[in-house]
């Protein structure tokens, strides 16, 4: 009875010994040994980096580990991955021109959806990292733009077109997490404004680079009878990432590319030359006539761009005619205020008699990113400051106040940069404008 006994509480003790192995040997087989990324962005040269960003790691595979998205600078970058090789992956820039893949893959593709390309850039930065035993790690990503920024600008458009387009094409539809190019061929076509008379312009656009090896452009022109034209060109020479792709010039002189347009923030700019035919475009032969002898209009006594005129700064002047010329003239003096505060800015102003200030429009501050970027912003400073060391110069970092269709928005003196909404509390820096009709010396 005892030897029973003592087998059975023998039993009993392996049975007991045998539970209490099992679960620390489940733990052992199981636990994944997860470690902390510390993800560190930032972009090259003075590029503004706009939120939110998305953030991926993507395992070797190419499946997806982790992810996170940042609307904010002030959130904390940091991704949980368990031991391995994997590449990080972060885009900043996107908008609703920019279709998302719902389901990310290192192959996974963005698309751009937007039929006038899109209306902020894109920026990507990538890093292979391996994760270890080390209990943090931690990487930095360089961004950079991953699109081309087209500026287009047309003078001496005949005064009876109301309506002028340019498309562009073919052009790369997709971008892969990867960062391999790819898609359909794509037509990117945008709307221009017409400045003032005969200069018409196109706000900046962001486009995925060339694909091909030409670049095909079409111009289109509708007239006040209804008429429509399309010249067409071609070019040996392709849009590319992190590169301007300026396209400026005089109609039926040609289009020539580059001018004053700033690479600030961007590798550098790509440049176009080709003309199109001023014989197409039905034209009235009486203003042919009465412009005759307009190149010889005597412009002694007009001041130059970028200079100080009568306690203003000459930000830019328009096509003359025999009684004179339209001036565009920026403050001087500089304020901080809020969009419901500007107007108490304005109310009153007034430098040596020039009265009736107001905000720069949507259209005046294409021509004002690319004049006043970069080491022209610097020359202009120099020169405000010789002419009053208390006065401040222009700041290329922070926002000034414009307005879009009545709308308030903010700008930065700097190439590259995007036109963005204003908030209401928020205060931004204002510089005030006047279209000054300036008469020309008569015989």
């Amino acid at each position: 009875m005892k030897k029973l006994r003592f087998l059975l509480m023998a039993i009993l003790s392996c049975a007991i010994f045998s539970c209490q192995q099992m679960p620390m040997d489940d733990v052992e087989l199981s636990t994944e040994d997860v470690k902390s990324l510390k993800v560190d962005v930032r972009s090259a040269g003075e590029a503004e980096i706009v939120y939110p960003i998305y953030l991926y790691a993507f395992n070797e595979k190419g499946d997806m580990a982790a992810s996170q998205v940042l609307k904010t600078r002030e959130e904390e970058m940091s991704l949980s991955l368990s031991k391995g090789d994997y590449q990080v992956v972060a885009f900043s820039g996107t908008s609703k021109d920019y279709q998302l893949p719902e389901n990310p893959t290192l192959d996974a593709v963005i698309t751009l959806v937007g039929p006038s390309g899109a209306d902020t850039p894109l920026m990507m930065g990538r890093a292979n990292v391996e994760i270890t035993n080390a209990s943090q790690s931690s990487v930095r990503l360089t961004l950079a733009y991953v699109v081309a920024a087209l500026n287009v600008k047309l003078k001496d458009v005949p005064a009876n077109v109301v309506a002028v387009q340019m498309s562009i094409s073919p052009l790369h539809s997709t971008l892969s997490m990867g960062g391999r190019y790819g898609g359909s061929s794509q037509k990117i076509k945008v709307e221009c404004c017409k400045v003032s008379d005969g200069v018409w312009s196109a706000e900046t656009s962001y486009i995925f680079p060339g694909n091909g090896t030409e670049t095909d452009f079409s111009i289109y022109f509708k007239t006040d009878d209804g008429t429509e034209v399309t010249y067409g060109h071609s070019f040996k020479g392709i849009p590319q990432a992190n590169h301007l792709f300026n396209v400026t010039g005089t109609y039926a002189g040609g289009i020539i590319v580059g001018g004053n347009f700033d690479v600030t923030d961007w590798e550098g700019a790509i440049d176009v030359e080709f003309e199109f035919g001023a014989s197409v475009v039905p034209d009235d032969d009486k203003e042919d006539d009465d412009n005759e002898g307009n190149e010889d209009i005597d412009l002694t006594g007009v001041p130059e761009v970028g200079t100080i005129w009568n306690g203003t700064i000459v930000a830019d002047i328009g096509e003359a005619d025999e009684s004179g010329l339209n001036l565009l003239l920026m403050s001087l003096d500089e304020w901080d205020s809020t969009t419901s505060q500007v107007s108490d800015v304005m109310d009153g102003y007034s430098v040596n008699g020039i009265s009736d200030w107001r905000l720069p429009t949507y259209e005046e501050v294409q021509v004002l990113k690319a004049r006043f970027s970069g080491d022209n912003r610097l020359e202009l400073n120099e020169l405000i400051d010789e002419y009053d060391n208390t006065l401040w110069g222009l700041d290329g970092d922070e926002r000034y106040l414009c307005t879009k269709n009545g709308v308030y928005y903010t700008f930065k003196f700097a190439g590259g940069t995007s036109v963005t909404k204003a908030g209401e509390k928020t205060s931004y820096y204002v510089r005030l404008f006047k279209t000054y009709r300036h008469a020309l010396a008569q015989d």
